[in-house]
């Protein structure tokens, strides 16, 4: 027994029954003597009693507890074991004969997520097991080695081999790798490789199908070895825009055991990837032609050169071109304006001796020139390592200081606190400070100035020092890709990737903005899906600042989405799509791997048994000891039934003989 109180309460419990007896029975009623004596001690045994449950006492007591032996059984469900000759195979009848010696639980991966991952079978396992028995195959395609698992469960893992580890007459696609993006009218690679087994001699076709049923590529197949194997490279054309599927398929061979694993699959998203730039001079200049062509060195862009005057007299129509920036080279000048239909436009200026100054500093794009004489100097260039608008590199930056100077309009440039210097003009020996090639990011369009004209000269520089026009293309490619950057201002945002697996679990997610966008999420949103075999209306959740939905995992396909809240009276849209393709990683290989199996267990001090052997891994299962487990429980003696019994005796013998002889 024990109390939470100094022992001296245990006696001044045993004074208390004392001393009530004492008073009871001494000097309040007299019976005879040896039944005073008798009904003071019982008087006595009940009160200490009472008063030493007062105390909270508990009763500490030693138990020991038979627990059957743990067994648990792991299925691998996987597509290569349902393919396998032993995908009847069920590890219950094991099960059936352990069930009355032991603690049996049978978990299956049903997942069908088109891989294998033992690593994580063992996640579902029992805490104080004492055997596991896994049935599987052995192929292991994703996640981490099952070996290092299995060593930090401490238990015995007995293994099953399913399936045949001599290869089998087949042919399979492996390896299929390919852009997702494809720029249209390019062409875009596409790389397979063809593994074969017990197939020489014969031959095949590979051919690639649109999702039209066209025919982009064929190529004949000799299967040279018993053991084939050879990686072959197509091209293929990117003609139309938008998400194209496209199928590969090898022909069957005669017996051929698995004829799944000649098709393949894939998904390919074209878009116009090449945007425009428009180069717009005040007169011809060897600088118009220097820039077209750095910024066509730029795949996704092409330039097209035209002069003011062509502008201006409606010669040349630009409404429709789509441009995503424009050059300025000497515009605004005497004669000509910035023509109208630029406005809104990204700009990049040229400023050169035929620009004139006010009419450029009326435009109040950032960069101010106070023009002190209808001269120019030379300026060389000195780069800014504090740049920061866009990624250059410092070689780059030590190649353009090497370079002749530009011919730049004498004055004094005023900028605002936006405008960033990537080079600075140097006249001589003597570092101006004065911006020759600036940038801002600030106001309605991103705007880039340099401040001279000569351009051409360092394109043929760069090639004379280098070989090569990489700095001066480098350099104009990322202006090109500063100034015609967008930002995305949709007050409402959803984000998914262009393409998922079929066996991973997809969550979309969302934001929304307020006016001063800032991040909130107070009303509801909805999001609508529509697949080949998939539509659905869903609403999302709420999470954090944003919105979030689980869509889990979706079968292969083409899905488009629309996604949809109101705020303040508008509805707010976000449309997009993305692909699911399949995971082929189970029917690449159906050779099992039983040297895995035979390795988990001989780690963990189980072995491995094939499925006509399971009557003796059951006879070993039976041989298991229980587990004994000993613990110390405590429990309050006021909660003790047979104690308050006790009591209750005492008091009601007492007062049956106080009543026998009269006193009650």
């Amino acid at each position: 027994m024990l109390i939470d109180y100094p022992w001296y309460f245990v006696l001044l419990c045993l004074l208390v029954g004392a001393a009530y007896a004492a008073v009871l029975y001494r000097w309040g009623y007299r019976f005879d003597r040896w039944l005073n004596v008798l009904m003071s001690a019982v008087r006595f045994v009940a009160v200490s009693v009472i008063a030493l449950l007062l105390l909270a006492p508990v009763a500490r007591r030693t138990v020991h507890e038979r627990q059957k032996p743990r067994v648990d059984l792991i299925e691998d469900c996987s597509q290569s074991v349902q393919l396998c000759s032993d995908s009847s195979f069920r590890l219950t009848v094991l099960g059936d004969g352990l069930s009355d010696h032991c603690d049996v639980a049978l978990e299956s991966d049903a997942s069908n997520t088109g891989r294998t991952d033992l690593g994580v079978l063992f996640d579902a396992v029992r805490p104080d097991v004492s055997a596991v028995v896994l049935a599987s195959d052995g192929i292991n395609n994703h996640g981490q080695n099952p070996v290092s698992v299995v060593e930090h469960l401490g238990v015995p893992v007995y293994t099953v081999a399913l399936g045949d580890t001599m290869p089998r007459c087949d042919a399979a696609l492996t390896n299929l790798r390919h852009n997702k993006i494809a720029y249209l009218g390019t062409s875009f690679p596409v790389e397979v490789t063809i593994n074969a087994h017990l197939l020489r001699g014969q031959h095949a076709v590979l051919a690639i199908v649109d999702e039209k049923g066209r025919s982009l590529v064929s190529q004949a197949v000799d299967y040279s070895d018993d053991n084939f194997s050879a990686t072959l490279s197509f091209s293929l054309p990117a003609e139309e825009k938008g998400m194209h599927r496209y199928v590969v398929d090898l022909s069957v061979a005669e017996n051929e055991v698995e004829r799944s694993n000649n098709v393949l699959s894939f998904y390919a998203d074209v878009i116009d990837g090449r945007r425009k730039a428009l180069i717009v001079g005040h007169a011809p200049h060897p600088d118009l032609g220097a820039l077209k062509e750095a910024v066509e060195s730029n795949p996704n862009y092409e330039a097209r050169v035209v002069l003011a005057e062509a502008l201006q007299t409606s010669k040349v129509n630009i409404k429709d071109s789509n441009y995503s920036l424009v050059f300025l080279h000497n515009l605004p000048s005497a004669m000509r304006q910035v023509p109208r239909e630029l406005d809104g436009l990204p700009m990049v200026f040229i400023v050169g001796v035929q620009t004139d100054i006010p009419r450029f500093n009326a435009l109040h794009s950032g960069l101010e020139i106070v023009a002190k004489a209808k001269k120019s100097n030379e300026m060389t260039a000195v780069f800014n390592e504090n740049f920061s608008l866009f990624n250059f590199d410092p070689s780059d930056g030590e190649a353009f200081e090497q370079m002749p100077p530009l011919d730049v309009p004498f004055g004094e440039g005023r900028v605002n606190a936006s405008l960033q210097t990537l080079f600075s003009a140097r006249l001589g020996n003597i570092d101006t400070r004065q911006p020759l090639v600036a940038a801002t990011s600030q106001g309605p369009q991103r705007r880039v100035f340099v401040w001279g004209e000569g351009l051409w000269k360092w394109r043929i520089s760069d090639f004379q020092n280098n070989a090569s026009h990489e700095h001066f293309d480098r350099l104009v490619s990322q202006i090109v890709t500063f100034a015609a950057a967008t930002d995305n201002r949709n007050r409402f945002i959803v984000e998914t990737d262009r393409s998922y697996s079929d066996a991973d679990a997809i969550v979309v997610r969302a934001q929304l903005y307020n006016e001063a966008y800032e991040l909130f999420n107070s009303p509801a949103a909805m999001f609508s899906l529509f697949g080949d075999s998939v539509d659905g209306d869903y609403e999302f959740t709420r999470r954090g600042d944003g919105y979030e939905l689980t869509l889990g995992r979706l079968p292969e396909g083409l899905y488009r989405y629309r996604a949809s809240t109101s705020y303040n009276d508008a509805t707010l849209v976000d449309e997009g799509s993305f692909v699911v393709e399949a995971t082929h990683l189970e029917q690449a290989n159906l050779t099992a791997d039983h040297t895995l199996l035979r390795t988990i267990s001989a780690v963990s001090g189980g072995r491995m048994v094939y499925p006509d052997q399971i009557d003796d891994l059951r006879d070993e299962l039976l041989a298991l000891k229980p587990t004994i487990y000993t613990h110390t429980r405590y429990s309050e003696l006021l909660g003790l039934p047979w104690l308050m019994l006790i009591l209750v005796l005492l008091l009601g013998t007492e007062w049956v003989l106080r009543k026998y002889h009269g006193e009650i």
